[in-house]
């Protein structure tokens, strides 16, 4: 059993991805109900098996999950955590900080409602690795907390209502062009 690696997608450009299951590892909210990886998964079973594959290796045999995650991170320069799926746990962030650690050379991109997770870590006195960024994702009727101010990003719903401040950078929904600009 292996880790399902994406070789990349339309928004995300060329930039290696592995995902788990949405909502499974996800804290609980309403966005489930609007989830664009929940409907990604629905229309492509093939998609659903490998994220589900992803947790079962993550949950079985943590070694191998991270072997290979962390191959695929070595041979590249952008890599991504979950398009679908979140953080599951601190000891999954923490094995996220040591593989970033370990190769300066792959910007990593993880976006997270798990805030609470990354904010224990700056408790504890961990720094996360200038190449690891962490984003948190906003969703309405969840309480972002962000002590360390990382940076955020907002949903802007189909008639136009968002989370977002008035100055916030509008995202265009391909990765690899703020990646170009180093923006991360």
């Amino acid at each position: 059993m292996n880790v399902s690696i994406s070789k990349g997608n339309e928004k995300l450009g060329s930039i290696q991805s592995v995902s788990l299951p949405s909502g499974t590892t996800c804290r609980p909210c309403d966005c489930i109900k609007k989830c664009y990886a929940r409907r990604i998964e629905r229309r492509r079973p093939s998609v659903e098996v490998a994220y589900k594959t992803n947790l079962r290796v993550l949950t079985e045999n943590p070694d191998v999950y991270w072997r290979e995650v962390e191959a695929a991170i070595m041979l590249s320069r952008f890599f991504r955590f979950h398009v679908s799926g979140d953080i599951p746990n601190t000891t999954y962030l923490c094995r996220m900080v040591e593989v970033a650690k370990r190769n300066r050379h792959c910007e990593i991109l993880c976006f997270t409602k798990r805030y609470e997770f990354v904010n224990s870590l700056f408790v504890c006195g961990m720094d996360i690795p200038k190449n690891l960024h962490i984003i948190f994702s906003a969703w309405p009727g969840v309480e972002m907390l962000n002590p360390h101010n990382l940076p955020e990003a907002h949903v802007r719903f189909r008639d136009g209502t968002t989370t977002a401040k008035p100055d916030a950078k509008l995202c265009n929904g391909n990765c690899t062009e703020c990646a170009i600009t180093d923006w991360w």
